[in-house]
């Protein structure tokens, strides 16, 4: 499957690279094709030539992607699929785009008046498009290290049934994460809620790399 990696020069791009090209044909996009080819040589550098990765701007990166993951900051979600638009076919997007900002000490949820990056991204975009929202409380950091198990949980919300079981199996796909079904698009906004309140216990309690791990209490 090719995956393009939308804004995917940074942290969270490089993670994803590096964790799926074992299994699929990644491409890396960025508003500069010179740096997305910079990018992609290093993930390949790193995987010491194992799997394809290859860099473009984000349009071409979109157009070859039958699966698109936006990589970017909540700031320019507005811009990027507002640009993209006469790209898209019928991919699947996933969003993990978060809107927060950090006051004071203190980091905060901040959503549009849809309700949440991902609903706002389902009204930028053509309609055939399907979206699914994922991969919000996953650590950049921790993703890049492939010698690291994540031992965490991706919360997936969509209204798709066929797209949400793709991403299902590549969270699977990614040592120890588990998917869980977090239901519609329309409750992404709890979903992505849950990032600056990680950060903020990440901050308070001097851990790293938090997450989130589902427990079911069970009788003994």
């Amino acid at each position: 499957m090719k995956i393009a990696l939308i804004g995917g020069t940074g942290d969270i791009g490089s993670g994803f690279a590096l964790r799926w090209a074992g299994q699929h044909e990644m491409i890396i996009g960025s508003r500069k094709a010179e740096k997305a080819r910079e990018s992609a040589l290093e993930v390949s550098r790193i995987l010491e030539g194992k799997g394809k990765i290859t860099g473009t701007d984000n349009a071409t990166a979109l157009e070859n992607g039958e699966v698109a993951v936006l990589c970017i900051p909540y700031e320019h979600l507005s811009s990027v699929t507002t640009d993209l638009k006469g790209s898209y076919s019928d991919q699947i997007l996933i969003s993990p785009v978060v809107p927060m900002s950090f006051k004071g000490k203190l980091f905060e949820f901040t959503p549009p008046s849809a309700g949440s990056a991902a609903a706002q991204a389902r009204g930028l975009i053509p309609e055939k498009v399907r979206i699914i929202s994922a991969f919000h409380t996953i650590c950049a950091a921790a993703l890049q290290d492939l010698s690291r198990a994540l031992k965490g949980d991706v919360l997936v919300c969509g209204d798709d049934k066929e797209a949400k079981e793709l991403v299902f199996g590549l969270a699977k796909e990614i040592r120890e994460l588990r998917p869980l079904d977090a239901g519609p698009l329309s409750a992404s906004g709890m979903v992505e809620s849950l990032t600056p309140m990680l950060l903020n216990i990440a901050r308070r309690n001097r851990m790293k790399d938090a997450g989130i791990r589902i427990i079911e209490e069970r009788r003994l």
